[in-house]
């Protein structure tokens, strides 16, 4: 028994990882060659080599270690890359050697044992953080935890659903997926136009999300005032609309076509064809694949084996408006019901009805999936984008889930409701689901989730009680240049809000000193300016970069800062006692009080001088304001002293505020190394 279980681990801790990265997009569901590897049956079997990929008992006879082997790259497998590592051949061998064994993964009861549920003030920072981007405020986390009812995690996740804040902290996400694009300047590639507004408006109102996608798709108002129209735009694209379609496909249905822009996919089924039908419906008229999207037919000549990439359009072959996944959706364009168009003949309309219909179940199960893995930081089928050949790793859930989205007129709140008030999502996170096959996905517990980079700045800002001060996202505030080429994005009280702030040539006397700040901080824990594919995940792999940001860049500088007139400064000069400043800052930056060893650190710090820490009235001397500097606009930024104007409001941002001048300097600059070394504690960027 205990042979059998180390075969079993060693099966799929080594050798199946092998198997899916390296050979299941072409031999799983795809069966390139007539050959599948994804079964232990399928493998046993011939291809259209009539050579059996694996003999059990018999490497030699193996096709796979041959081709893995092969030393010329036109036979070898892999068709890509450098073909397998030594030491992973070695594994693939030793295991057809051991008779090719396909066991089950043996699980341990801690594999499979519940999670326990969290305290009330982890469940809390964790529905904060979830709902509204950002922490509790100190008062809130008292009153949370002096609540005695035995139904206020029901209270709290509803009044935190109603919360207008909500649309705030998804706006991020969906900006990802739909990839909005919009620039300050002249739009580069694949820029869009700022439907973001659009979209806020919808997240904010709980809009039925088969009309928020219906109107995207129709892509109705302002290209560059904020309505759904931006969504259709995509500067410098040889076409824009097969860009779109590549979206609605991967977001709304969870069809990967990227590579189907020029040429068929080769590890997934999706044509060439498909792509450019969703572009000829969004375009209402038939449409051709333009030459710059088309692979050219000499890169099939003189090939020695046959080409992975296949292009089965002829050139310059006309694609009529048709829908191309009936068979995914289980909707075929002829069954659509006639109650649900306005203009039958419409055929963008058309699209946004069999995306949409209550008929196409793979809509609702793709988007109440996505609610499901920003929840519980894992998909039920993963990935988010890409659901061919992937299984659902509890099928029935995302069946109800989806009836329940269908039922309540598609309210993502309503799914979030259930998904928060479950004993699932109160757990601690220690779940490892995410890296799981579908089979072993158990959703015991949650996945440990490191915040996005919208909410480790909001929460900065919150935790501070500080807004978000940046300068007027624009480099027109005068308004004399139209819309379509200097834009305007107002003042961000949210990190969703900030936008690319690249300008033609880089100038520096076009430069946002403030708004550069806070943007270098959100790129550092994985946000992008520019986005110019769609994309469900952000880059998370931790860097030195980002423990950087929270203790030494300006922006830790702004916010830990005991300055003039800050919610820091206030709590310094009110507070009646060491511990009460202590407590009150891990309240409002952790949701929790400090432990015994920690409060006794830092009430020892702060002790010191507690009592003379105001200065007496004659002592103040209040900051004396900066010297007024001339405003820099698109108007007069070539004037020459333009630059060394931008340089010294660069230089004044990256100084900070004044300090509070009440505060002794000694006792201030403790204090202020307590609050920055209680940010730098690692939880303040982890979801409890």
């Amino acid at each position: 028994a205990r042979q059998s279980v180390d075969e079993a681990k060693q099966f799929h801790t080594q050798v199946l990882p092998i198997l899916r990265s390296e050979c299941f997009r072409c031999h799983g569901e795809k069966d390139q060659g007539g050959l599948r590897l994804d079964t232990r049956a399928s493998a046993l079997k011939a291809g259209d080599s009539e050579q059996p990929a694996v003999v059990p008992g018999d490497p030699a006879a193996s096709e796979l270690l041959r081709r893995v082997r092969h030393e010329s790259e036109h036979e070898r497998m892999p068709p890509t890359g450098a073909g397998l590592k030594p030491a992973q051949i070695a594994i693939l061998e030793a295991w057809i050697k051991a008779g090719a064994k396909w066991p089950a993964m043996p699980l341990s009861p801690e594999q499979s044992a519940v999670a326990a549920i969290v305290d009330d003030a982890t469940f809390l920072r964790r529905a904060y953080l979830d709902a509204v981007g950002v922490p509790p405020t100190e008062a809130e986390v008292r009153a949370f935890l002096a609540d005695q009812a035995k139904d206020k995690r029901t209270q709290l996740t509803n009044r935190l659903l109603g919360d207008p804040r909500w649309a705030d902290n998804w706006m991020g996400y969906w900006q990802d997926v739909l990839a909005e694009n919009p620039t300050l300047i002249n739009a580069t590639l694949n820029s869009t136009g700022p439907f973001r507004w659009f979209l806020y408006d919808a997240l904010r109102d709980d809009k039925p999300f088969d009309r928020l996608v219906t109107e995207l798709i129709m892509m109705r108002g302002s290209q560059h005032d904020g309505g759904s129209a931006g969504f259709g735009m995509a500067a410098q694209n040889d076409a824009p609309l097969a860009a779109k379609g590549h979206i609605v496909a991967t977001a709304f249905l969870g069809v990967e076509m990227q590579c189907a822009r020029c040429h068929d996919s080769p590890y997934h089924s999706t044509k060439q064809r498909d792509l450019y039908s969703l572009s000829a419906m969004m375009a209402r008229k038939p449409v051709t694949v333009p030459k710059t999207s088309s692979v050219p037919p000499a890169f099939f000549e003189n090939k020695t084996r046959e080409s992975l990439i296949r292009v089965t359009l002829k050139p310059n072959e006309v694609i009529a408006a048709v829908w191309p996944f009936a068979e995914v959706t289980g909707v075929a364009d002829e069954e659509l019901p006639a109650t649900l168009l306005e203009d039958p003949t419409d055929s963008r309309e058309r699209l946004a009805a069999l995306v949409t219909a209550p008929q196409n179940k793979r809509f609702s199960q793709v988007v109440v999936n996505r609610i499901w893995r920003r929840l519980m930081g894992a998909g039920i089928v993963e990935p988010a984008h890409d659901w061919e050949g992937r299984s659902a790793s509890h099928p029935e859930l995302l069946d109800w889930l989806a009836r329940e989205f269908t039922a309540n007129d598609y309210s993502v709140k309503h799914v979030s409701r259930l998904i928060m008030n479950s004993l699932a999502y109160q757990r601690e996170a220690v779940g490892k689901n995410l890296t799981a096959e579908a089979e072993l996905r158990f959703f015991n517990a949650p996945e440990r989730r490191r915040l996005s980079a919208e909410q480790v700045i909001d929460s900065f800002y919150a935790a501070a009680g500080q807004p978000i001060e940046v300068e007027q996202l624009t480099l027109d505030p005068d308004g004399r240049r139209p819309a379509s080429n200097r834009q305007s994005f107002g003042f961000a009280r949210r990190a969703w809000m900030l936008v690319s702030l690249s300008n033609e040539r880089d100038r520096p006397s076009l430069t946002l000193p403030r708004a550069s700040v806070v943007s270098e901080a959100l790129e550092t824990f994985g946000w992008s300016a520019a986005r110019q594919t769609p994309r469900s995940d952000r880059e998370t792999a931790p860097s030195v970069l980002q423990p950087g940001v929270l203790a030494n860049s300006p922006l830790s500088v702004w916010l830990t800062r005991a300055s003039s007139g800050s919610p820091l400064a206030e709590l310094a000069a009110t507070a009646e006692s060491p511990e009460q400043v202590v407590d009150s800052v891990f309240l409002r930056f952790l949701s929790r009080q400090p432990t015994k060893s920690e409060r006794a650190l830092f009430v020892s710090a702060l002790a010191d001088g507690f009592e003379a820490r105001m200065l007496a009235a004659d002592e103040v001397r209040p900051p004396e304001p900066p010297k007024r500097l001339p405003r820099v606009t698109w108007s007069n930024h070539l004037r020459s002293e333009s630059n060394v104007i931008q340089q010294e409001w660069e230089r004044r941002a990256r100084l900070g505020p004044p300090v509070d001048p009440r505060l002794r300097p000694e006792w201030r600059e403790a204090y202020e190394d307590f609050v920055w070394s209680v940010v730098n504690l690692r939880e303040f960027v982890w979801m409890p």
